[in-house]
């Protein structure tokens, strides 16, 4: 019995001799929790773009760094190159679909800089409701104007029209230098910018614009005159002529500023 005491002690011993040379435990990490696993994938992808983001930077024609705006610049520029190719224009449309995408997860995750086209940016914003709005059986031969172009016509209409104040022989040259200044603009209004004055001449001639221009204008004059020849008895300090004139000059600057004669 003692023997097997002595053994069981001398045992013990060798055990706590072992363990002290091997120095203390040391506890080993926690496996992450699954649920955080996702969170640091998102995190990561988020701040490192996919090879498919990569891809569409590069049809894009930008860096990874780009800004909003040079962004929106690349794309449109590429899109106008690409006009008539609907393939490359769809391309273009989803590459970019997908960088705005990215920036905007990066945006969400805390690894993008705030930027004035992101983060509040963003959120819909209530649209300012027009002081002034059309009718709807208006709105496919009416338009509002714009107010550089309302503010060109009155300047421009205002000056031929005035000119029988001066001098009561210039009635006719009057109303037939604003009656071809509102045909003109009247029948360009709305139609596509070339921006070449050479294209614009060579297009073909839309028929029904050119016969209702000629329709509103040759109308407008006759109304206007009218409504000139009516308001004489409050204009009394201009002649006639004078009158005449600057209602037609008047009811010619509405027509080309407020009708369309050119379709969609």
């Amino acid at each position: 019995f003692f023997a097997s005491l002595a053994f069981l002690s001398s045992m013990m011993a060798l055990v706590a001799a072992a363990a002290g040379l091997a120095g203390p435990m040391v506890s080993l990490p926690r496996p992450m929790p699954a649920a955080a696993r996702p969170a640091v994938a998102r995190i990561s992808m988020q701040l490192e773009p996919s090879e498919e983001v990569s891809a569409a930077f590069r049809s894009l024609a930008i860096g990874e760094d780009e800004s909003y705006d040079g962004i929106m610049a690349a794309y449109e520029t590429l899109k106008a190159k690409n006009a008539g190719n609907t393939k490359a224009v769809i391309k273009l449309e989803v590459a970019k679909d997908r960088v705005m995408d990215h920036r905007l997860r990066q945006r969400m995750s805390g690894s993008l800089k705030p930027d004035r086209k992101f983060g509040e940016d963003l959120r819909p914003k209530d649209a300012k409701k027009p002081l002034i709005t059309l009718p709807p059986f208006l709105e496919e031969i009416a338009e509002l104007p714009k107010r550089t172009y309302l503010v060109t016509n009155i300047a421009v209409f205002g000056i031929f029209g005035l000119l029988p104040v001066f001098e009561a022989s210039f009635v006719s040259s009057s109303i037939g230098l604003n009656f071809g200044i509102a045909m003109f603009r009247l029948y360009n209004r709305g139609a596509p910018d070339t921006g070449n004055d050479e294209d614009m001449a060579m297009r073909p001639v839309n028929k029904r614009a050119s016969f209702l221009t000629f329709g509103i204008c040759g109308l407008a004059t006759a109304l206007g005159g009218l409504l000139g020849q009516l308001l004489k008895p409050l204009l009394f300090f201009l002649s006639e002529s004078a009158a005449i004139s600057l209602g037609a000059s008047a009811a010619l600057c509405f027509a080309c500023s407020f009708f369309k004669v050119q379709g969609e």
